[in-house]
């Protein structure tokens, strides 16, 4: 018997991956389990194949509540019941995540994504995953790029044809579906179509998507242009933001504080470059984050948070409940509470980065650059315009920048 933790039953937990082939065909150590166990969850296509005089429950919805009954059967024996592999966006990550590497037994299974792979003959390493399962449809946006091969896993029928729309109002309606359901089982059927001529409305349930885009649609780059994002005219512009990206350097599950953050520019390409990462975006104006938020949803960007607060009056207590972070983007709200606020926050390895466009932000910059160090710059970018019948160069207000590296953490190594 495993040791107890908490919130792990005290008899153990199973969590085993199923294929089209069902539960008659699980590992004999799996079904030994399903025939020992007090309570079994699992969705209802399985409730057949299970065995008499068990109790049997469905999957809670949401799935959040699975904790709740993990609560209420702390005393039985449970096997939980999921499609594929656990672990591969699947409910074992958060099961683990709750219950601890030694609180549950993991037993993948062939996933539909593999399964997906094979059947269109990609590499399964060359395709990203997306999951619009339980998410905005829109999320599949900021994973578009030109030959680009996408596996994603659906909410329900109608799933295809609502991702077929968006391709088409986001410039790729030449990209290929392939809807694939039930694979590896007696029911598998697959439909074909590009975005602009899909015309199955509706398809099995469980099914994978895959989108096969073309060499000739369009790439949007690590900014988004200016004209992307709903904003009043406060955007850090396309080039100060590719400057500030770079130095921000955005990583899987990165967390970013974006103070000012106005439109929201910053966080969404910032969550563009790094899957599974949280961008807080802190401003005092509502207005900035109602825009803010639409420009996240229309660049389908997750882990997009809203923090309304004025950091002028106590900016300790308005981030106390937020993680501390990998990367720090100042665009507005400038001072030196703020910017000791932000290096003290910032993890061992972090990195700040601050933006000044008026001659007393500016001064605030310098004087933590003439204090603490870092790099200081002053970054100018100048438009080719029409002057009369000819051109001229025009610029935009100069930014000064400032990049500061928070020192990594001392290695000590032990020794005789």
């Amino acid at each position: 018997m495993r040791p107890r933790e908490a919130g792990v039953t005290a008899a153990g937990v199973t969590v085993a991956g199923v294929t089209e082939a069902g539960v008659t065909a699980l590992p004999d150590h799996v079904r030994q389990r399903i025939a020992e166990a007090d309570c079994i969850i699992a969705a209802s296509r399985f409730h057949a194949d299970l065995p008499d005089g068990k109790e049997i429950l469905d999957w809670p919805t949401p799935f959040s509540n699975i904790f709740n009954l993990l609560d209420d059967y702390s005393d039985k024996s449970l096997v939980l019941l999921t499609t594929g592999d656990p672990m591969w966006f699947g409910a074992g990550a958060s099961l683990v995540g709750r219950l601890g590497r030694e609180g549950c037994e993991i037993v993948p299974a062939v996933s539909g994504l593999q399964l997906a792979a094979a059947h269109l003959g990609w590499p399964l390493a060359a395709c990203r995953i997306v999951s619009v399962h339980g998410r905005p449809a829109g999320h599949l946006h900021s994973a578009l790029y030109p030959r680009a091969r996408l596996l994603v896993i659906a909410q329900d029928g109608s799933s295809p044809a609502i991702l077929a729309k968006a391709l088409c109002d986001w410039g790729y309606g030449a990209a290929q579906i392939h809807v694939m359901a039930h694979l590896g089982g007696p029911e598998e059927v697959c439909f074909s179509g590009t975005a602009a001529g899909w015309q199955h409305d509706q398809v099995p349930d469980f099914h994978i998507i895959g989108i096969a885009c073309g060499t000739d649609m369009p790439a949007i780059g690590i900014a988004a242009p200016d004209d992307s994002f709903r904003n009043d005219g406060k955007l850090t512009k396309r080039d100060a933001r590719a400057s500030a990206l770079a130095k921000l350097a955005p990583f899987p599950q990165a967390v970013l504080w974006d103070i000012g953050s106005g439109s929201g520019a910053v966080s969404i390409d910032f969550l563009r470059a790094a899957p599974g990462a949280t961008a807080h975006a802190i401003d005092r104006n509502d207005d900035q984050h109602v825009m803010a938020i639409e420009n996240a949803n229309h660049h389908g960007v997750a882990g997009f948070n809203t923090v309304t607060a004025d950091l002028a009056s106590d900016p300790q207590a308005v981030c106390a409940a937020l993680p501390d972070p990998d990367a720090v983007f100042i665009g507005g709200g400038m001072s030196s509470a703020v910017i000791e606020l932000a290096q003290a926050r910032l993890r061992a390895g972090g990195v700040l980065v601050a933006h000044a466009v008026t001659i007393e932000s500016e001064s605030l910059l310098v004087s933590a650059w003439q204090s603490t160090g870092g790099d200081l710059m002053r970054l100018s970018v100048q438009h080719a315009d029409p002057v009369g019948g000819f051109h001229g160069w025009r610029p935009l207000m100069p930014v000064t920048q400032w990049v500061w590296h928070k020192p990594p953490q001392q290695q000590h190594q032990g020794g005789a």
